[in-house]
């Protein structure tokens, strides 16, 4: 009795170290148009990413949000998010990015991240909490490596999980 509590003690207090690790932001080739602000950060993405990220996740399934943003590229799109994913949403860009691809560009590196002082950050840790029951999608928390603060705050389909996204 006592070898398996100490087990499941092991167990739940290595789980959170297994489910993190650090990933590098890549360069993104063309300028990024949507920008996500997120307590003090400036998470920015292509939409070039963003359309691939949906057709992706169609493929999955999941056509909530449709295969295309249809966002014009020769705009700048600007949304803000909270923490939380209960709050009541503004407009389209925002439960697209956080409950739909802005955790699985972040995870692929496919972002431009800024600190408060516009300052690059050049890798993120990434927190992922595993779904709870029949759940197909996990929550994903990220945080600047040098301030341990969070950067940004999402849910990511299950089986997007180890998609490459194809874009160099």
């Amino acid at each position: 009795m006592k070898r398996i509590t100490l087990f499941w003690l092991v167990f739940i207090l290595s789980y959170p170290v297994l489910a993190q690790h650090t990933i590098q932001m890549r360069q993104l080739w063309t300028r990024p148009q949507v920008h996500i602000l997120f307590e003090g950060y400036t998470v920015s993405y292509t939409i070039k990413d963003i359309n691939k990220a949906l057709k992706l996740l169609a493929e999955t399934g999941d056509t909530t949000f449709g295969t295309s943003c249809r966002l014009d590229t020769a705009g700048d799109f600007y949304a803000e998010l909270y923490s939380g994913n209960h709050m009541e949403y503004h407009n389209s860009l925002q439960p697209l990015l956080q409950q739909g691809i802005g955790a699985f560009l972040l995870s692929a590196g496919h972002a431009d991240i800024k600190n408060s002082r516009h300052k690059t950050v050049p890798a993120v840790t990434m927190n992922i909490i595993p779904p709870v029951g029949d759940e197909q999608q996990v929550y994903v928390v990220f945080y600047d490596p040098d301030t341990g603060d969070r950067v940004f705050t999402g849910k990511m389909a299950v089986a997007m999980y180890n998609k490459d996204l194809g874009l160099e």
